[in-house]
Order: C-alpha cells, then structure tokens, then sequence
C-alpha cells in the first residue's frame, strides 16, 4: 500500500492523552497531529521520536496532519490502524494469505452488514465462509511483537459473535498484523493482561483461529510480506 500523499518529517515534543500530538516539523514549524490511542504501556509517543505524519486534506478537521509512523529504536512502526483492511485485501490478491488459500473473494465488511464484529468476509463458490477480526499488534518484548496487553468491550462483544458464527458453520480468524519490522516472531504472553490472556485461551481451545502476517515498511509505503509464527 503506497501512502495517499507525501509524509512529513518531525519530531515529537509533547503528546496529550495518546491521542493528539505536537510535532516540530524539520521547517521548524511547530504543528499539531491526531494519533491512534495505542495501549500506553508500548511508550511509543516519547518526546524526541522521529513521526511521519500524513496531510490530512479533509474539510472541517482541525487537525490538518495525522500521525503514520515513528521511529522508535532505530525502526519504523506504522502506528495507524486505518489500514489493516486494505493491507489484508493486497495480500490476500498477491496470494500470501495460507489460511485462506480455498477461499477466492474478500470483501470488507460494512456497518448494515449483519455481522458486526467482523471486519473481513471471505468466501468461495461452496459457499464457504470465514469471518476475520485484522488488527495491528505494536508491543514488543525482547525479539518478538507480544498480545494480548489489553481487551475491550468491542474485542468481548465479537467473541461472543464468533462463536455464534462457528455453530453454524463458519470460520473465525483473528489476524494479527504486525506493522514493524523488527520482531521475530508473535509471542502469546499470559503476563502482560492475564484476564485477556485467558478469555483468549479459552476462544481458541473453543475453534478461534489465529494467525499473524509482518510487513515491511519505507517512507512512501507498508506492504503485508511474510507470515510470521505464533508462540505460545
């Protein structure tokens, strides 16, 4: 996926609430950009990280930049979740995707879709179906990226879905999509958040099915490369 307009280099000199940064651009002007709110505990936004930052052209923002990138130890993290779809969907076209080899049409998933906790739907010409959860990981530990650090009520509500889904047949899938470059492997770890850990535990042993991809990462773009293995 090549990024919609150039980025913008700076640096981070304050973040408010993981959500809103100001950046010192190399003009040095001093400009403020929306970032994702990330689990706190990953410290991604500390002051003096290098950010990438995308010109956000839409009208009625306030904010005029949102926050793609940082370095953060001498490695590009793509910190925006907003493209985990599209990531998935140029993947899946260029065959990558093992798991769903027997499958032959993706489609993203949309709000008056009756499955709501789904982002991705694929399906063949059986009428097989699987139903899959992409999100972005960024935690890491030592060599490898780590889940879970934490569970919300989204992530509850679609377990409950899933399992749903598989009584009448269906596939279920998280996959996890690890936007850095600098990890090995996906470790599971029951002592970051052991509630989420064993509510996960417990969805697999029951059918729900996980796999992770990495990616590989410039200035101009993030591209799903590789599956990476899961440890646990």
């Amino acid at each position: 996926m090549n990024f919609s307009a150039e980025l913008v280099i700076g640096k981070i000199l304050r973040c408010y609430k993981n959500l809103i940064l100001d950046v010192e651009l190399t003009s040095g002007e001093v400009v403020a950009a929306f970032c994702p709110e990330l689990d706190a505990k990953q410290n991604i936004y500390s002051v003096g990280t290098l950010v990438w930052l995308l010109p956000n052209n839409r009208k009625n923002n306030h904010l005029k930049y949102e926050a793609i990138m940082v370095n953060k130890d001498g490695a590009l993290i793509m910190i925006s979740p907003n493209y985990a779809q599209i990531l998935v969907k140029e993947a899946f076209e260029k065959g990558l995707l093992k798991e769903f080899s027997r499958y032959t049409k993706l489609r993203c998933l949309e709000s008056g879709d009756k499955v709501k906790y789904a982002n991705l739907e694929f399906s063949n010409a059986n009428e097989d179906y699987a139903y899959v959860y992409a999100v972005s990981i960024y935690n890491k530990q030592g060599a490898n990226v780590v889940f879970p650090s934490f569970l919300n009520f989204f992530e509850m509500s679609m377990f409950g879905e899933f399992a749903n889904l598989r009584q009448q047949g269906y596939e279920t899938y998280v996959l996890l999509i690890v936007p850095r470059m600098d990890c090995q492997d996906i470790k599971f770890s029951w002592t970051i958040e052991p509630t989420a850990a064993a509510r996960i535990f417990d969805e697999a042993k029951n059918g729900l099915k996980f796999c992770g991809y990495g990616c590989t990462i410039d200035d101009n773009s993030i591209n799903i490369t590789q599956s990476m293995n899961i440890l646990y």
